[in-house]
């Protein structure tokens, strides 16, 4: 007899749905019934996309309705859970973050407040004072722990207009009030749980609750949101040979099995760590549910295109810091993959309610956005960094789209055919026509110095952008090749060596020395099997970065030689 195969949850937030309609769900109830039984306030940071509104919604089904729906669950089986129902009011703020000309901030909260209390059966009367309507309704309910307050995306409404500072005062100011509302009347509520990407200690969330438990960094609850890789094999297994079929069948091949097609999820989906120890690794379980929907798409950009990939937070930010006082130079460093930046525990969580360089560092803007996660523990602090490809595909479009200040659709007007040409019919005088083009995008003024490995990424990032598929530091079974192409047909493997002179001695026995050393390092053995059906297209690369300086007036940056080492010298 045949086990039926549950749905997928894609887009699913309601409990009652997961478990009345038989999706999948990924029991977490034995850490969610841990964190249900504090009686102090709870804070949750996560980026968006990661689950924290089903964890809302769950925390709502237990309190309003207990064990109903729970059968079967860790919570249920462990027998972990004994508390009465509550009634519950659930506030998502990120419905009234964008508010219309006819409406103000004031006025969407008002009415956000009103249907929670209506739904409860609970008075609440309209007047011009949000505020003094909220406590009102509050002061008529006398009972002691009777109440659970949940508050999904509280800082929505703040990071839409971080940007404009006085409506951002405002609302400072009306949510500070709505939640002082709260600390007093704290003894009405059993339970008070509340999620969002950042903090800002202005809002007396902070300031006012002084027994405030943060769960964000606690290793306990590292995966409490995400997927594991324990949790994709176990709940998901159906789906990934699935996922082989269907990826094998489009492709014309043999080689998807479930092993490889779990290696594929974890270079792209996963890397994300959360706590204070490293301890947990989870997966972006929006991108995992997406290619198991539809693997045909191929391990797509699915934070990217729905949006998860430009927050208001990273937005607004870009458009007031960066774009304005941030230098340019710097950023070419954010395009290597393997960038570590050392931040301390009390820059990766700003709490400061403004937005400058000192309270917003760029990295801990990049941290709270979801595209850096923990890396390293190093003491007190910690080293961040990209945590995957998808996030480092969208990470590079940004970061390119600031050095260049063009957007990467104007890159691929210009480029993206020129590159198709010379790559498909391996066209080398092309090629290098393409990358002395790439770099010439580059302006003195605007980036006026590059070091070594720059080139390496700058070609990276700016080929991957012209819908190419990259690999800087590929890894070979002898080594690690500087940047690899991949086209249809070609597996373009290239060597970089770069001088400072542009002396035509010099570039000649420069050339023979990547050559050799493509040849010692074996740069066309491929450990990927998915690479292995492409011809080997090895090149040698010789780059000069000729900077002004008193012995060149005029700076010169251009690859100078481009040369091919053959299959035979290879083997």
């Amino acid at each position: 007899m045949m086990t039926e195969v549950k749905s997928l949850p894609l887009g699913i937030t309601d409990f009652a749905i997961f478990r009345d309609h038989n999706y999948i769900y990924v029991d977490k109830t034995d850490l969610i019934a841990q964190i249900a039984s504090y009686r102090v306030p709870i804070f949750l940071a996560r980026p968006r996309r990661f689950g924290k509104s089903t964890l809302v919604n769950t925390f709502e089904e237990l309190f309003s309705h207990g064990l109903e729906r729970f059968k079967g669950l860790k919570i249920d089986t462990q027998n972990l859970w004994q508390d009465k129902t509550y009634k519950v009011f659930h506030l998502d703020f990120s419905d009234i973050k964008e508010v219309s000309k006819q409406i103000t901030f004031s006025e969407s909260l008002q009415n956000l407040l009103a249907s929670a209390f209506k739904n409860l059966k609970l008075n609440f009367e309209k007047t011009e004072d949000v505020i003094g309507s909220f406590r009102s309704a509050l002061q008529d309910i006398k009972d002691k722990d009777s109440l659970v307050l949940l508050v999904d995306e509280y800082d929505a409404p703040l990071t839409a207009v971080m940007n404009k500072k006085v409506e951002f005062e405002e609302r400072r100011a009306i949510l500070s009030n709505f939640f002082s509302c709260i600390k007093v009347n704290s003894g009405k509520f059993r339970f008070f749980f509340f999620t969002g990407v950042t903090r800002y200690s202005q809002v007396s969330i902070f300031s006012a609750f002084n027994n405030l438990k943060d769960l964000s960094l606690n290793p306990l609850y590292g995966a409490i949101v995400g997927y594991t890789q324990e949790e994709i094999e176990h709940y998901f297994k159906a789906y990934l040979q699935r996922s082989a079929i269907a990826l094998n069948k489009k492709k014309n091949t043999t080689l998807y099995d479930v092993k490889l097609i779990l290696q594929k999820l974890k270079d792209h989906y996963d890397g994300y760590s959360f706590d204070k120890e490293c301890s947990s690794h989870v997966y972006n379980p929006w991108s995992i549910l997406n290619f198991l929907s539809e693997p045909e798409n191929d391990f797509d950009h699915y934070w990217l295109d729905t949006g998860g990939s430009k927050p208001s937070l990273l937005v607004n930010y870009i458009k007031e810091i960066l774009d304005k006082k941030f230098d340019k130079s710097k950023l070419l460093n954010y395009l290597d993959s393997n960038v570590k930046i050392l931040i301390s525990k009390d820059k990766l969580s700003p709490t400061s309610e403004s937005i400058d360089e000192s309270s917003f560092p760029f990295e801990a803007i990049l941290y709270q956005a979801g595209y850096f996660t923990l890396k390293e523990v190093d003491g007190s602090d910690f080293y961040i960094g990209l945590p995957n490809l998808e996030v480092e595909e969208a990470f590079d479009s940004i970061v390119l789209e600031r050095l260049l200040n063009k957007s990467t659709e104007g890159l691929k007007q210009e480029h993206k055919q020129n590159a198709k040409d010379a790559l498909k019919n391996k066209d080398l005088r092309g090629f290098k026509a393409l990358l002395n083009a790439i770099l010439n995008e580059f302006s003195y003024e605007s980036v006026p110095s590059f070091k070594e490995v720059h080139f390496r990424d700058v070609y990276k990032v700016t080929l991957r952008c012209l819908d190419f598929i990259t690999y800087s530091e590929y890894q070979t079974s002898q080594g690690r090749s500087d940047l690899c192409v991949v086209t249809d047909k070609y597996l373009y493997v290239i060597e970089f060596k770069v001088i400072g002179e542009n002396q035509s001695k010099l570039i000649e026995h420069t050339l023979e020395d990547a050559k050799a050393q493509v040849l010692e390092r074996k740069y066309n053995l491929r450990l990927d099997p998915l690479l292995s059906e492409r011809q080997v297209v090895a090149l040698a690369c010789v780059i000069v970065n000729q900077s002004k300086d008193a012995s060149h007036d005029k700076p010169y940056r251009g690859v100078v030689a481009l040369e091919e080492v053959t299959i035979n010298q290879l083997k």
